[in-house]
């Protein structure tokens, strides 16, 4: 892997990486960069929508169909490398389900550290994606992962912690995920002159619980070359996301002229970079980032 640029995403539950960053993956791998998606659940609390995935049926396999539909969405987008954590689905915030022996919500958070330590350490990404630290929308395993991969990234470099997890490597840059009020607002205006239903059911894009600031995006991408794979692998993840969900709902070529961007929120960067940036990777060349 030596002078390739890598990047590593970490989300909670399998589909996460490509409503999220679905496409910075795809146009990743066009780039040549290698990519690897770290799972933190087995998200086998899910609510299923499929029609044809009758619960009785589908629920007792829920874990290893979500593991099947992140592979197969994973390598619509060109990712490298898929991982698991194996932790449990923790539920919803306030379910009964958070207080689970092996729910990600209760577990050894060091013990947890330690794993994504050794899958950076391995992996040596010079770039780290993940949540803000209410996990987006405040979905407990959400705010653990954020809290993992946050600790993971800054406990990698540093020899004395982890030793038995590989030698040390510094990430260059850590991103967290983010969806601008903007962008919601002009989905919104947009479906409303269209005649079709709010983005997520909420007429006020400023109610919707993930919305980002847009004074907080220091990073937008352009990522329309990627729209139509992140369109097809929103789509592997058949249990879970129906044709009708709402970034699916708008056509195609409307979503690559109007919605063909992903913003971020830079928060760690050992390189100098000008802000806003338009590109991740801003500053860094593959031979800067080395073991230490």
């Amino acid at each position: 892997m030596s002078g390739q640029l890598r990047l590593m995403s970490v989300h909670a539950h399998a589909d996460d990486e490509t409503i999220t960053m679905g496409g910075l993956l795809a146009t990743c791998a066009d780039r040549g960069v290698r990519t690897a998606n770290v799972c933190c659940t087995d998200g086998k609390l899910a609510t299923i929508v499929a029609p044809d995935m009758p619960e009785e049926t589908t629920r007792p396999r829920l874990a290893e169909i979500r593991q099947e539909e992140l592979r197969a969405a994973c390598a619509i987008l060109g990712v490298a490398e898929v991982h698991f954590l194996g932790y449990g689905d923790s539920g919803m915030w306030g379910a009964d389900t958070n207080q689970l022996d092996g729910a990600f919500w209760k577990v050894d958070v060091n013990e947890a550290v330690g794993r994504l330590v050794a899958l950076i350490r391995r992996f040596r990404p010079h770039v780290v994606v993940t949540y803000d630290g209410v996990g987006g929308y405040g979905h407990p395993d959400h705010i653990q992962t954020h809290r993992v991969a946050l600790l993971a990234v800054e406990a990698a470099h540093m020899k004395s912690l982890y030793p038995e997890a590989g030698e040390p490597w510094r990430v260059t840059k850590l991103y967290y995920t983010s969806i601008p009020l903007s962008f919601l607002k002009k989905y919104a205006e947009m479906a409303k002159e269209a005649g079709m239903p709010p983005p997520f059911g909420v007429e006020n894009p400023e109610e919707l619980p993930f919305v980002t600031p847009d004074e907080w995006i220091t990073t937008t991408v352009d990522v329309r070359a990627g729209i139509p794979r992140k369109r097809r692998a929103l789509l592997a993840h058949h249990s879970q996301i129906t044709p009708d969900w709402p970034m699916l709902a708008v056509p195609e070529q409307v979503s690559i002229e109007h919605f063909g961007d992903e913003a971020y929120q830079l928060v760690i960067s050992h390189v100098p970079t000008t802000l806003p940036e338009t590109d991740v990777f801003a500053g860094i060349e593959a031979e800067e980032a080395v073991a230490v």
